[in-house]
């Protein structure tokens, strides 16, 4: 069902638990819909409550077709790959607020928030700055962002739990961005593992499984 929840409009999969959530951002260039088919497979019994909502910048992808992002991105640099791992993104800020924004008026008893590449990264941002209204992350295919703020803020988050998953041959963001991630969380007393894969920019059955596992242990 679509509904807005504070100011950002979502696609949501009701579960039998308004207080056990899940949120998971879209990457760059996709929408709402892109994740949604998730739910169903991630929580089949429909215990939980899943949200996925909609980025706030339109972003043009390819002729005549547009896409959502969360903060802007050339084609050119995805096509190269991006080290984004010292870099504070405009437009980061925004999106984090809005995010954060829809965590507060879900008013959740546990929280597990991710998501896909762009996702991951602006839910690690949220994550760092509201330690206390996130219960479990879940990081796909994402990368260290700001690491200088990022290794600061993270002490705050110890004892949290994480899953992160990463190709080792991702064209768009090298598995050294996500490497240096998990070693900023592990350093900061996170618990959790980077599932590595031999593959791309994608999130393969294993990687879901396991995603499945770790939603119900966290809210379950």
């Amino acid at each position: 069902m679509h509904e807005t929840v504070g100011k950002l409009p979502c696609l949501r999969r009701v579960g039998d638990n308004d207080k056990h959530n899940v949120v998971l951002l879209h990457g760059f260039g996709a929408d709402a819909k892109d994740l949604f088919p998730l739910a169903d497979f991630l929580d089949p019994e429909g215990e939980f409550n899943f949200y996925f909502p909609e980025a706030p910048l339109e972003v043009p992808i390819g002729p005549m077709y547009s896409g959502r992002g969360w903060f802007p991105i050339s084609v050119r640099d995805l096509e190269q790959g991006i080290d984004f791992t010292t870099l504070r993104p405009p437009g980061l800020d925004q999106s984090s607020e809005l995010v954060y924004d829809l965590i507060f008026n879900l008013n959740s008893e546990k929280l597990v928030l991710g998501g896909f590449s762009q996702g991951a990264m602006v839910s690690t941002e949220v994550a760092l700055n509201n330690p206390n209204d996130v219960h479990g992350l879940v990081l796909l295919s994402g990368s260290m962002l700001d690491q200088k703020n990022w290794e600061a803020k993270a002490k705050e988050l110890k004892g949290k739990r994480f899953l992160q998953s990463h190709g080792t041959a991702d064209p768009v963001i090298p598995f050294a961005a996500a490497q240096k991630l998990y070693n900023c969380l592990k350093g900061a007393g996170l618990e959790g593992s980077l599932i590595s894969f031999p593959g791309g920019h994608e999130i393969p059955m294993p990687v879901l499984q396991k995603t499945k596992t770790f939603i119900g242990e966290i809210l379950g």
